[in-house]
């Protein structure tokens, strides 16, 4: 892959960027003002695992103030989980395939938001669209302008 960069506003270029999580860690999991980043990457790395342990073919997308690189502290790692287009939403589930996609379950284990949607379903679509716009909050503080678009990170195997 080739070294991906961010913008003057700390921001992935906007569309899809696959990464692995070593290409995480590496660009967004750095030591800034704290280890926060760094605790981070290690709580994702975890995530990642029990999502896969699940279902190989759920794809996980990440996004939030964990990567922006001008924000030196992110609070949390917002994720997004597309489901595959088969997924059974009725079937009962075992308690760790329950755990990784409930929000509440995501929260509690692993401090992250998380949104859901189900590949070739509006769902999926939504999700991604929301993801890909910066968040209010971010504006002022790093000067971004209102309607800024930017990039999300599917994580690879």
């Amino acid at each position: 892959m080739a070294k991906m960069t961010t913008d003057n506003y700390g921001l992935l270029p906007p569309g899809i960027h696959s990464m692995t999580l070593d290409e995480i860690g590496e660009l967004f999991g750095r030591f800034q003002r704290s280890d926060r980043r760094l605790k981070l990457v290690d709580r994702l790395r975890g995530f990642v695992k029990a999502v896969r342990d699940v279902n190989s073919r759920i794809e996980i997308f990440v996004d939030g103030s964990f990567i922006m690189s001008k924000v030196d502290e992110p609070g949390d790692i917002d994720v997004a989980l597309i489901l595959p287009a088969d997924w059974n939403a009725k079937a009962d589930l075992r308690p760790f395939e329950y755990n990784v996609v409930s929000k509440r379950m995501v929260r509690k284990l692993h401090g992250f938001d998380m949104l859901l949607g189900i590949q070739g379903q509006p769902t999926a679509d939504e999700a991604l669209g929301f993801f890909s716009k910066v968040n209010v909050k971010w504006h002022e503080p790093l000067g971004i302008p209102a309607g800024t678009l930017k990039g999300l990170i599917k994580v690879q195997p």
